[in-house]
């Protein structure tokens, strides 16, 4: 058990708690990567820890329904995890439907190395998009930890879009490149897809003027999709290299992926209530960026490299390959503890 005692000894920096907030939160992140799952029946059975499963089920039970946990917290330690800034923010949305219950999460995160680290997100409480003040608070809480001189680029899909987001985000300084819907209106020109009709299939072009969109003074570029379609880019910078930090915005699809299907089974959780979720999106986040860290480390230790396909593209992400050897040190009691030990140290702030 000393390497559950060594990721407490990691969490303490980070989180002001009791020291049996800290042994339960341990217990949660170990169980949580064995199982493979948010099911909270699944993670009381693997709780590493002298009480029965019934009783480790009680006290998660009574965790998510009375116990304050700070976001800000678990932000920071995400933070802490990637190299200096600055960064690539991706903002998105997910959502799906428990029974009559809403689940619809506005998430901002980090691109890095694959996929996106979660730091930041609210819970809409609702159906469908954001609106702009959902936005702006989002990006308030969101400075307070990352300054706008830190930010590269924040990048988003055609959803977020219009004037008072635009305004707001230029005035807190905000560098971004955003999506545009083909129909949208530029200046005299009529709609956007006029200025870049003469693109064939994947040509781009880049507009060193700036045009009115949404009433702001904007620059444009466009790449012509396979399927004819019009990428359509808007940024308040120069946008010559708009489109390579728009590619980095999928990395937000690779970190939901890996909240849901493909890590934690998110989407399976019964918890029917906004403050149980935010709680359970701490934990999920955190254990993704660890998974993650491990699988970097793996790679560049050439200790388990990653395997690349013939096309050239690795067999699999930086989290899956970390989350899997996490798992097989955990479940295979014969695995060596000193690997596991150096997989925890990863999680330390020393």
């Amino acid at each position: 058990m000393k390497h559950k005692e060594k990721l407490q000894a990691c969490l303490v920096p980070y989180l002001p708690w009791h020291k049996s907030r800290i042994e339960f939160l341990a217990c949660f992140l170990l169980s949580l990567i064995q199982q493979k799952t948010v099911n909270l029946v699944g993670i009381s059975q693997g709780f590493a820890s002298k009480a029965q499963a019934e009783s480790s089920y009680r006290r998660i039970q009574r965790f998510f329904e009375v116990f304050r946990v700070e976001q800000e917290a678990f932000s920071r330690i995400m933070i802490g995890l990637l190299p200096p800034a600055p960064y690539t923010v991706s903002m998105d949305r997910t959502n799906w439907q428990f029974g009559l219950f809403q689940i619809n999460i506005l998430m901002l995160s980090i691109a890095y190395q694959g996929v996106a680290f979660p730091v930041m997100w609210t819970l809409l409480g609702k159906k469908g998009n954001s609106n702009t003040r959902e936005r702006k608070t989002l990006i308030q809480r969101f400075l307070m930890l990352i300054p706008a001189k830190e930010i590269d680029m924040l990048v988003a899909d055609r959803e977020f879009i219009g004037q008072g987001w635009f305004d707001f985000l230029i005035q807190q300084h905000v560098p971004f490149t955003i999506r545009l819907p083909q129909s949208t209106l530029a200046d005299a020109s009529g709609k956007v897809t006029a200025l870049f009709k003469s693109l064939k299939r994947g040509q781009h072009k880049v507009l060193a003027q700036t045009y009115k969109i949404y009433g702001l003074d904007l620059y444009l570029c466009a790449l012509r999709l396979e399927n004819k379609d019009l990428l359509i880019l808007v940024s308040n910078r120069k946008a010559k290299q708009a489109l390579k930090f728009y590619k980095r915005r999928w990395q937000i699809e690779m970190l939901f992926a890996a909240l849901k299907k493909t890590g934690f089974d998110l989407e399976t959780t019964h918890l029917a209530a906004n403050h149980k979720l935010d709680k359970l999106l701490c934990l999920t986040s955190l254990a993704l960026v660890w998974a993650h860290s491990v699988g970097e480390w793996l790679h560049a230790s050439k200790l388990k490299p990653l395997l690349t396909k013939q096309h050239g593209r690795p067999a699999k992400s930086l989290f899956r390959h970390g989350l899997d050897y996490l798992r097989s040190l955990l479940c295979n009691p014969l695995a060596d503890r000193r690997n596991l030990i150096f997989c925890v140290n990863l999680l330390s702030c020393t």
